[in-house]
């Protein structure tokens, strides 16, 4: 019925911690846990190799490795693939699952089986919640989404029945919302549950949200806010659609500096 996705890159200060939290997230509903590291290069394989080696050999743990680096959304995608179950949940590997809560989201699961995608809420590292709550479970339409997305950070949940194609945009490398955007663009709503399921990691500086992340992928967040308009265009706001576009031309903007800057060795 559920499956946890984990994709990470040089993490593996972090990793064992997100994918602990997952397993004992899994345990008591039976699911299992997808690893896929997209090219790590700091011996990530041998400490997942070494901590869950049990895990692995049990089959309750999967671990993927990307030859080359390709980017968190094509890791995504690959995860995707590999997990055999109804449910994905898809978890960052420096973030980790909240103990106790796997029983309540599927029972939230198994109530919405005709959905495509379900959003639980999140809380930073010291317990604050992230983004703007509710009393009640929220239909989010396309129009909702493209004015609020999830109204804060979330952990995604794919219903891999009745969306089977792989849901994020590769080339990309990030902006899990335009795929997203398309998923409730072509099956409708999807479900902003109030549960908190995931803790959020917002300290390391290693984040695609940071500065040094952003101007990074500049270029790709540019042509992911043109894509994000391209789905969600009619459904916005005229104000809305217009600061994207801003935005996109500011990003373009910061692509070009990027490149003109010194590069560290």
């Amino acid at each position: 019925m559920l499956s946890v996705a984990i994709t990470t890159f040089n993490r593996k200060d972090v990793i064992c911690g997100a994918i602990q939290s997952a397993l004992d997230f899994v345990k008591p509903v039976g699911g299992m846990v997808v690893v896929v590291d997209d090219g790590s290069t700091d011996l990530t394989e041998h400490e997942i190799s070494n901590r869950f080696y049990q895990h692995i050999m049990s089959g309750k743990l999967l671990y993927f490795l990307h030859e080359r680096n390709q980017g968190v959304t094509a890791a995504k995608n690959t995860a995707f693939s590999l997990c055999p179950a109804h449910w994905i949940l898809f978890l960052d590997s420096d973030d980790e699952l909240i103990k106790g809560v796997a029983e309540p989201v599927i029972d939230l699961l198994l109530k919405h089986r005709d959905e495509a995608l379900v959003f639980f809420r999140c809380v930073d590292q010291k317990g604050g919640f992230i983004g703007r709550q509710f009393d009640k479970p929220k239909l989010l339409t396309l129009p909702i989404y493209a004015s609020h997305a999830s109204y804060g950070e979330a952990l995604i949940a794919i219903n891999k029945p009745v969306a089977p194609d792989p849901p994020f945009d590769a080339d990309l490398r990030g902006y899990e919302g335009v795929g997203c955007a398309r998923l409730i663009s072509r099956h409708g709503p999807a479900l902003l549950s109030t549960i908190i399921a995931r803790r959020y990691n917002l300290s390391r500086r290693d984040r695609l949200s940071s500065f040094a992340g952003t101007l990074q992928r500049s270029a790709h967040l540019a042509q992911g806010h043109l894509r994000y308009i391209a789905i969600c265009g009619a459904a916005m706001q005229p104000s809305t659609r217009y600061l994207l576009l801003v935005k996109a031309l500011m990003y373009y903007l910061l692509s070009f500096i990027a490149k003109l800057l010194p590069k560290n060795d």
